[in-house]
């Protein structure tokens, strides 16, 4: 999917699904923002929402859904690189310029192309990304993309995720596995419903 049309799932889902289901778990409130800084921040920043949590702090969101045939998997992946992207300045991907405070990953009841009918997430989690980026430093969390496996592994109290290439070779990605990120991280997941 281009990025309009990655975009208009996004929103879809994010207005008929997120705020309705998760917003109100965590206690957050959406804040409006103007389209053409939405989008500037999206590309920049990797971060689609604003919302202000409960101690009326104002909060940043980036969301990623997929569709129903992805509900076996017990991971939630970030962009990592489009290394065949003309544009040199966006090959680094969502991983490098991420600036959200937290990571909504869910999968949707329907196929991607039927997203207009979805009713639920059937699984869902919510992320905190500055511990996850602090757990990636300290060594907790170590992204190799020499590891031959396409999911992660955990080795004592660490798991290793591999650089995992798209089918459609626009871009890599790596995949953080819940089920291990919740025995040797589990600071980072501030709620998840469905993935263990």
């Amino acid at each position: 999917m281009a990025y309009t049309s990655d975009r208009e799932f996004t929103d879809y889902v994010h207005n008929h699904l997120a705020v309705d289901i998760i917003y109100p778990k965590m206690d957050w409130k959406v804040q409006e923002v103007k389209e053409r800084l939405s989008t500037n921040i999206d590309l920049n920043n990797a971060v689609d929402y604003m919302a202000v949590d409960a101690d009326r702090n104002l909060i940043t969101i980036q969301e990623r859904f997929r569709e129903v045939k992805y509900q076996n998997y017990s991971d939630f992946t970030i962009r990592y690189m489009r290394p065949e992207n003309e544009h040199e300045e966006r090959r680094l991907s969502e991983f490098f310029k991420m600036d959200a405070e937290y990571f909504i990953y869910g999968t949707i009841d329907v196929a991607k192309k039927d997203y207009k009918t979805a009713s639920k997430s059937v699984k869902f989690a919510v992320l905190n990304l500055n511990r996850l980026k602090d757990r990636i430093d300290d060594g907790t969390i170590v992204i190799d993309g020499k590891l031959n496996s396409y999911t992660c592994v955990k080795r004592d109290n660490t798991m290793v995720c591999p650089i995992n290439e798209n089918y459609d070779h626009s871009s890599n990605f790596v995949p953080f596995d819940i089920a291990i990120l919740s025995n040797i991280a589990p600071e980072v997941i501030e709620y998840q419903e469905g993935f263990y």
